[in-house]
């Protein structure tokens, strides 16, 4: 058991580990696209991964995950490749659906691997500590990855891309030794996929009706997907062109994303202490004050200040998954449809952003971070006016680890 756990974390750090992540934006724009164009390209990465979702989701169900793994690790490449030849916004189009089809093909596959992994063998208790290793593992690659990636866009601002479609094969490669798990079918003949996909969105609106009955799981799913838009908005498009504009060179952005997740990785890890210590409701509220109001300040502060600030909003990095999935996942009540509650959560966190992508590109680089921030304050305020107190949320209530 030790050597696949070791395989599959090896996996986890190498599979989203994107080198061009710190300066995407510089060689859009050396290709001749504009932040309006690029920040709608990440509305179009959001939306395709919402229609992803389902059919990824069987194909990993009939194929196995590892397999579906494998592919997505053969998709990034091709991805990385379309990238590296782009010189037009279709062509960068097209290279960004082959990047969302190869997160979603891997990033409900390899939590479901672990998961049967360790199942299959007794030891399901220890899913949320191997998923946080392995969560730590992913962090720690992107944050080498990032560093490289900066320095080799110092030499040449296409060979992040080339260089992330080579760990992307050895992630292909990695995950083509780990133990095959096979097809998750249920016992019985196989129903053909169009017949799957009809009972599985029969199944997704009773898990929307869940959601909607539930004021707790509902108002969880809004502050997930507030938080997420935050953190993915600021990490991915908003981080570059400021520290750009405050004179960083690109191998100093590569060092800060590295710094910035290298962060997370230590309060990933450090979540269980943290949530038996402060309590869940405590480090809800401290997790979105804290990316908003830092946001906003951001905006007003340069060099040294910045870089704390951005340090600071890596905090939200590292606490987001390890705080909203157990709180999630404690407030389905309906066992049966767990998966597909979380589903319908993720699928709000990518709608979200394929909705305010479009506004962050009509805003500018410039007032982005200013609206992110006014976003965070204000949906803090909403939420606080729209939740009414639950007893497991309190500071000092049980958690799950």
């Amino acid at each position: 058991m030790a050597r696949d756990l070791r395989i599959f974390y090896l996996f986890r750090l190498l599979a989203t580990s994107y080198l061009w992540q710190p300066v995407f934006l510089a060689f859009m724009q050396s290709r001749g696209l504009d932040f309006a164009q690029a920040a709608t390209l990440g509305g179009l990465y959001s939306g395709i991964l919402i229609l992803a979702e389902v059919p990824t989701g069987a194909f990993a169900d009939r194929i196995g995950r590892r397999a579906s793994m494998m592919t997505g690790a053969l998709a990034m490449v091709a991805s990385s490749l379309v990238s590296y030849e782009a010189h037009s916004l279709g062509m960068f189009a097209i290279a960004e659906t082959l990047a969302a089809i190869s997160m979603s093909l891997c990033s409900g596959a390899d939590s479901a691997y672990l998961y049967d992994f360790l199942d299959d063998r007794g030891h399901a208790h220890e899913y949320a500590h191997r998923e946080s290793v392995a969560s730590a593992w992913h962090l720690v690659g992107f944050a080498i990855a990032c560093a490289a990636g900066g320095y080799l866009a110092e030499v040449d601002l296409a060979l992040p891309y080339l260089a992330t479609g080579g760990v992307a094969f050895a992630a292909f490669l990695v995950s083509a030794l780990l133990e095959d798990d096979g097809p998750r079918l249920a016992p019985g003949t196989p129903q053909p996929l169009a017949i799957e996909l009809r009972a599985w969105a029969r199944h997704m609106i009773e898990a929307v009706k869940d959601v909607l009955r539930s004021a707790r799981l509902a108002w969880l799913v809004g502050y997930s997907a507030l938080v997420f838009v935050l953190l993915t908005a600021s990490n991915r498009y908003l981080y570059q062109p400021y520290l750009r504009e405050q004179h960083f060179s690109l191998h100093a952005i590569g060092l800060v994303y590295a710094g910035v997740n290298l962060i997370a990785a230590v309060v990933a890890l450090d979540a269980s202490r943290l949530r038996r210590r402060l309590g869940d409701d405590a480090l809800l509220w401290i997790l979105l004050g804290t990316l908003g109001i830092s946001l906003l300040l951001l905006s007003q502060v340069a060099g040294p200040w910045a870089v704390l600030l951005i340090g600071l909003q890596a905090f939200g990095t590292g606490l987001y998954s390890p705080i909203v999935k157990p709180l999630l996942n404690r407030a389905i009540t309906e066992s049966s449809r767990r998966a597909t509650v979380l589903s319908v959560e993720s699928i709000a966190r990518r709608a979200a952003m394929t909705i305010f992508m479009p506004v962050v590109g009509i805003a500018g680089a410039d007032s982005a971070l200013t609206l992110c921030g006014a976003l965070g304050v204000g949906g803090l305020v909403a939420l606080a006016i729209l939740r009414s107190p639950r007893p497991e949320l309190r500071a000092g209530a049980p958690t799950i680890d």
